[in-house]
């Protein structure tokens, strides 16, 4: 086993097991270096007009328990269409609540896809958390037509984007053939080349101060976070949730 690579202040590299304590979740990166177009830290209402499409959610332990109904109501009431359910991360870590996430989002009638927060350095470990991660997908008996997504914002690697597609390869080899890449923007353009792994493949985040549906970006990828923040208002403004927007339907 591995675990999380982490540089002290030595320059060595330390390990560190993932828990239900210290896990990631989407947009770990961006939030704690990301540029100042935050969106506004008192929340956008799932009631406001005037914003990108409201498509999909994506959820990992950190947002808690989230019964049928208020699934239904996401879904209802503000047209959400899905949520993207935590799973692993590394080779260490497996989300407790996914069992029940998925659970009530199918039941609320909800695309359910599933995704991977990456700590992958090299093709074995690419590899290994790839199994890691399906292993989880099948004891819940996850259908293979499911959307897989690898959550890379962790390892700034020459190697990225080959590891990367050593882990959609894992997937699609048994039988996982819908895999997709979530990163910031900035990583997009930096450590991973998105042309090598599809434009169509890759999910981008970027979070405008003021996201609006006459002002889309990313349009020729697959989805777009466009912010951190949302909030329904009968579920209390401090239940907040990542947001995007699906051009292909590969999560709605």
């Amino acid at each position: 086993m591995y675990a999380a690579n982490q540089t002290g202040s030595s320059g060595a590299v330390t390990h560190t097991i993932i828990n239900e304590n210290n896990n990631h979740a989407l947009g770990d990166l961006i939030k704690q270096n990301g540029p100042a177009s935050f969106a506004d830290e008192s929340g956008i209402s799932a009631a406001e007009t005037g914003r990108p499409a409201k498509d999909f959610i994506d959820i990992s332990s950190n947002n808690g328990s989230i019964s049928k109904d208020e699934f239904q109501l996401m879904k209802n009431q503000y047209g959400i269409k899905g949520v993207i359910v935590k799973l692993t991360e590394g080779d260490s870590y497996r989300n407790p609540l996914a069992p029940e996430q998925i659970a009530n989002a199918q039941a609320a009638g909800l695309k359910v896809s599933v995704y991977h927060f990456s700590w992958f350095a090299n093709p074995q470990e690419a590899a290994e958390e790839a199994t890691y991660f399906m292993n989880y997908a099948k004891e819940l008996k996850l259908a293979q037509n499911t959307s897989f997504v690898n959550d890379y914002e962790s390892v700034n690697s020459p190697n990225a984007t080959s590891n990367a597609l050593k882990f959609a390869d894992t997937l699609k080899a048994a039988g996982f053939k819908n895999v997709y890449h979530y990163s910031s923007k900035s990583w997009f353009s930096s450590v991973l080349d998105m042309t090598k792994l599809g434009a169509k493949t890759c999910w981008v985040a970027e979070w405008p101060l003021n996201p609006s549906n006459d002002q889309l970006l990313h349009t020729g990828n697959a989805s777009w976070q466009w912010a951190s923040d949302l909030y329904f208002p009968e579920l209390g403004r401090t239940r907040q949730f990542d947001i995007s927007t699906d051009y292909l339907n590969a999560f709605s």
